[in-house]
């Protein structure tokens, strides 16, 4: 059995992830809204993506600790592997 990862490695880990996705996230904006019709300054555009860093970093971390705690993973494995 793999050792659980710390809480704070599970920080770090939904960190580096969520920073990369920022950035990605923000270039993709930059370069989708005006191909739909959007166009938003870049202040607009970087408070846009901090907002859904912050909401997918929130989301990163929860689903990491809830599959960290045993019991429930191994509930949900068992659901899914029948």
């Amino acid at each position: 059995m793999q050792p659980l990862q710390s809480k704070k490695d599970s920080f770090i880990e939904a960190a580096i992830g969520v920073s990369i996705g920022l950035f990605v996230g923000l270039l993709a904006q930059m370069l989708w809204y005006p191909i739909v019709g959007k166009h938003f300054t870049l202040a607009e555009n970087v408070a846009t993506t901090i907002f859904f860093t912050l909401v997918g970093f929130i989301r990163t971390y929860a689903i990491r600790r809830l599959f960290n705690g045993r019991p429930v993973y191994e509930t949900i494995k068992k659901k899914f592997s029948n």
